[in-house]
C-alpha cells in the first residue's frame, strides 16, 4: 500500500468516526483501474470483485474471493469427476485383489481355471468349424448342380439361387462366430496372464520382480 493510499484510508476512517457512526468493519477492493477503495458499505457493482474485510485497526479479518466464472466452475467439476473416477478405479482394483486371493490358493489353481475356460471356447470353435464345413460342402454341391444344368442348356432355377443365398449367409455368420471365439480365447489368455502376475505380486513379490 502506497503512503498516499494509506493516508487516504486514515482520513476516511477519521471521517467515519467524527461523523458519530460506529463501524467495526470496512471493505477494501481494487477497481479495474487498479485503484484501492475503502467503504463500510460494499456497492452492488463491486460485489463481483475480490474484497478484504478490515477491522477498525485496518487489519484484514477476512478475504472474500471473487465469484467463480462458469469456466472455473466447469473446470472444478471436471477435476472433481476425474478424482472420483480415480478413487473408483482404485477401489475396483482393491476389490479384484481381494477376490484373487480369496478364489485361488496357488498359481496352478489360476492356470487350471484358465485352461477350462479356453477348452470351453475351443469346443465351441470345433463345433462351429463342423458347421462351416457342412455349409461349404452344400455350396459346392449347389455349384456342381448349377454347372450340370448350364451344361445341358438350362437356366439356374430359383430354388437353387435361394439355397445358395441361404448357405452363403449361414457361412458368413459362421465365419463371424469363429472370429469372435478366437478373440475371446485371446482375451482369456491375456486376462489370466494379468491375474497370475498380480497374484504373484500379492503373494510372492520377489518372484513377480523376476
Amino acid at each position: 500500500m502506497s503512503r498516499a493510499t494509506y493516508l487516504l484510508f486514515l482520513l476516511s476512517l477519521l471521517a467515519f468516526i467524527s461523523a458519530g457512526i460506529a463501524h467495526a468493519e470496512f471493505y477494501r477492493w481494487v477497481d479495474e483501474a487498479g485503484t484501492i477503495h475503502y467503504s463500510d458499505n460494499l456497492p452492488p457493482a463491486e460485489s463481483q470483485k475480490k474484497q478484504d474485510l478490515l477491522n477498525e485497526r485496518g487489519r484484514v479479518v477476512k478475504s472474500i474471493p471473487a465469484p467463480k466464472t462458469m469456466g472455473e466452475i466447469e473446470e472444478e467439476k471436471r477435476l472433481a469427476q476425474l478424482e472420483l473416477d480415480k478413487k473408483k478405479k482404485i477401489e475396483q482394483a482393491k476389490h479384484r485383489d481381494r477376490l484373487l486371493l480369496a478364489l485361488y490358493l496357488s498359481v496352478e489353481d489360476i492356470e487350471l481355471v484358465r485352461d477350462e475356460r479356453i477348452e470351453t471356447v475351443e469346443s465351441a470353435i470345433r463345433i462351429t468349424q463342423l458347421r462351416r464345413n457342412k455349409f461349404t460342402k452344400k455350396l459346392a454341391e449347389l455349384a456342381s448342380s448349377e454347372q450340370r444344368l448350364k451344361a445341358n442348356g438350362n437356366d439356374t432355377p430359383p430354388w437353387l439361387l435361394k439355397s445358395r443365398k441361404h448357405y452363403q449367409e449361414q457361412l458368413a455368420n459362421v465365419e463371424d462366430i469363429l472370429a469372435i471365439k478366437e478373440k475371446e480365447k485371446l482375451v482369456i489368455k491375456k486376462r489370466f496372464a494379468r491375474d497370475i502376475n498380480r497374484y504373484l505380486e500379492l503373494k510372492e513379490p520377489e518372484l513377480a520382480a523376476e
